[in-house]
């Protein structure tokens, strides 16, 4: 693996050089409108607070009776009874009413995207339906987006469907206000509607849902944001050191990567976790790396951070907010993603950015202290 890694970053470089860039990480930011010192700073950041996830890391180990905390055990179901199942149009009122503060447009996009033949809903594996689910834009023909999911009634549909909802909503709104020409972003702008309607989404369970389950769901947003914040960054940080690391040595080992994820690991981890040895080499694992697009996981960072840092603007003004989303949602690419977050919310992607993103991490952790002690007193 080692051998083969050190062959592709070297022709990665190679391509990259020929297109009169330094090197490929630096055509990735390039194709990104950013720039190296904004990743970093970004990376850093998390390192910093790294600590904001650990009332998260006690909440687990406290419920589930567990210590050490394994890496497998975050991901074990906490619901008490996690093949509850709910009909599709309950789900579809539960995410209806979780835009009641956005502009009425996100409403009204609902309900042309759910009531036009546009979704593809339950899943047939008899006829060849695959499994998954994606949100393809009809931008052209300014119609509602087509959403393909399997719906089999589980919580975790609902969040799938107010996620591809999110891409929806964005897909309309630019198709019916740019050119078609103008309507994509780039890698990290894609995500952040469909990522900021889960937010909406866990603020209408914590509401609206029982104890059990609204707790469930607030400790999986948590969870997903230990991935966003916590591992994905770290490949992209590995892929440009161990690029690096080739250009310096011309025979990387599989220890010298290897050395490399531990010591990376270290710096975005907590110390609650009990990581094991093996993990070493858990880069081997990651498709990304090796196989398909340079750097691309630092995009899911980005975006959720992003997503975040809106997310705590809704949440002091509603109203003001809603008037700029919906025309930052609408532009497209008729503006570079940075020159879109300055006009409509003064956002730079700067240190603020990140420090707020995590500040909504730590709002979140100490929702799910609360709710959880209010579960142990209510049972006591």
């Amino acid at each position: 693996m080692a051998q083969i890694y050190g062959n592709k970053s070297r022709l990665d470089d190679l391509l990259a050089r020929e297109l009169n860039y330094s090197d490929s990480y630096d055509a990735k930011m390039f194709e990104t409108y950013l720039t190296k010192e904004q990743v970093e700073t970004m990376n850093q950041v998390f390192k910093e607070r790294k600590g904001d996830f650990d009332g998260y890391y006690e909440f687990r180990k406290t419920r589930m009776n567990l210590s050490p905390l394994k890496p497998y055990d975050l991901a074990l179901q906490l619901l008490e009874n996690p093949d509850k199942k709910y009909g599709y149009e309950e789900t579809l009122s539960n995410i209806f009413a979780s835009y009641a503060a956005m502009d009425p447009a996100f409403q009204d996009i609902f309900v042309k995207t759910t009531t036009s033949g546009s979704m593809d809903v339950y899943p047939n594996p008899e006829g060849g339906k695959q499994p998954g689910g994606y949100c393809q834009d009809m931008c052209a023909l300014q119609r509602p987006a087509l959403i393909f999911m399997n719906y089999k009634g589980l919580m975790q549909d609902q969040k799938t469907l107010t996620h591809e909802m999110g891409h929806a909503i964005n897909f309309y709104l630019m198709g019916n206000n740019v050119d078609y020409l103008y309507c994509y972003g780039r890698e990290y702008e894609m995500e952040i509607p469909s990522t900021f309607n889960e937010e909406l989404f866990v603020d209408y369970a914590l509401k609206n849902y029982d104890q059990d389950t609204a707790l469930a769901i607030l400790a999986e947003s948590v969870s997903d944001y230990d991935n966003y914040f916590t591992f994905q960054p770290m490949i992209t940080e590995f892929e440009n050191k161990a690029h690096e690391l080739c250009r310096q040595k011309t025979n990387v080992s599989g220890s010298d990567l290897n050395l490399l994820w531990t010591n990376l690991s270290k710096d975005y981890r907590s110390g609650l976790v009990d990581y094991y040895p093996e993990n070493s080499a858990q880069w081997t694992y990651i498709s990304h790396i090796y196989l398909t697009n340079n750097y691309y996981t630092f995009s899911y960072a980005l975006s959720k951070a992003v997503t975040l840092s809106l997310f705590k603007m809704y949440k002091e003004d509603p109203e003001k907010f809603n008037e700029n989303y919906m025309a930052y949602l609408s532009a497209g690419s008729s503006m570079t993603p940075p020159q879109k977050l300055w006009k409509f919310f003064g956002i730079e992607i700067d240190r603020k950015l990140f420090e707020d993103a995590m500040d909504v991490v730590h709002m979140r952790v100490l929702q799910l202290q609360e709710l959880e002690a209010k579960r142990l007193a209510s049972s006591a």
